[in-house]
């Protein structure tokens, strides 16, 4: 069967996880680590992903697809972010309350 959407968000908190525990943060430092600077997550998506210190959202592009091919990869050319181009989407830390 084809993977969803529930599947791979499944497979990316395993891999998550692994990677931190595997890195060497031992099972009280995994959350620290996943949020840490050291963090990325090779997912497949053209970058790796991150989990932002502030809120923990995972940060990702957005592929924009039809039933056959990749047509475009959110952030669009132009819109930058100062610390990370996957930061262009959504709220920004300054705009937010919310904290971990």
């Amino acid at each position: 069967r084809w993977m969803t959407p529930r599947d791979l968000g499944a497979w990316m908190a395993v891999r998550a996880v692994g990677e931190a525990a595997t890195r060497g943060a031992g099972v009280g430092g995994i959350a620290d680590y996943l949020r840490g600077p050291k963090f990325e997550l090779a997912a497949f998506k053209g970058s790796r992903l991150t989990f932002r210190s502030w809120d923990g959202q995972l940060r990702q592009p957005v592929l924009l697809a039809d039933t056959r091919s990749l047509v475009s990869v959110s952030p669009q050319p132009g819109y930058l972010h100062q610390f990370s181009e996957l930061d262009t989407l959504g709220i920004d830390q300054p705009e937010t309350s919310c904290k971990k």
